[in-house]
């Protein structure tokens, strides 16, 4: 048995948010990833659909939010939200996080939200 030299990260790479930093500096490694594996179809699929720019862009939600919540609760508010609003707006995502994290009820919504009716008015 020897102490480890350097760093006090876990060395198990059989999780996935272990992975996780890395993939968000690297992630055209997300098609081979852990992490990818461990998402809902759902997810990965819509993933898998955005350019690498985006992608990153909610791997790093992910990150984020696995660190203060709990990969389980930022994996099931991304599933939710994507479910619900057919994308994953970071603030609709985190609050849905956070609500999961602390024991409340999901929030449930009726019908698929657009919000780029939002987008369309804001611009002008």
């Amino acid at each position: 048995m020897h102490e480890r030299a350097y760093g006090e990260q876990p060395t198990n790479s059989q999780e996935p948010i272990t992975q996780l930093e890395t993939l968000c500096h690297r992630p055209n490694a997300w098609r081979n990833s852990q992490v990818r594996d461990a998402l809902p179809d759902p997810l990965a699929a819509w993933l898998d659909l955005q350019d690498g720019l985006d992608r990153q862009a909610h791997l790093r939600t992910l990150l984020t939010l696995s660190r203060d919540n709990g990969w389980e609760h930022a994996v099931k508010a991304m599933d939710d939200t994507l479910e619900a609003t057919g994308g994953l707006d970071p603030a609709s995502v985190e609050l849905q996080a956070s609500r999961l994290a602390a024991g409340q009820d999901p929030i449930e919504y009726d019908d698929p939200i657009d919000l780029s009716e939002y987008d369309i008015a804001f611009r002008h």
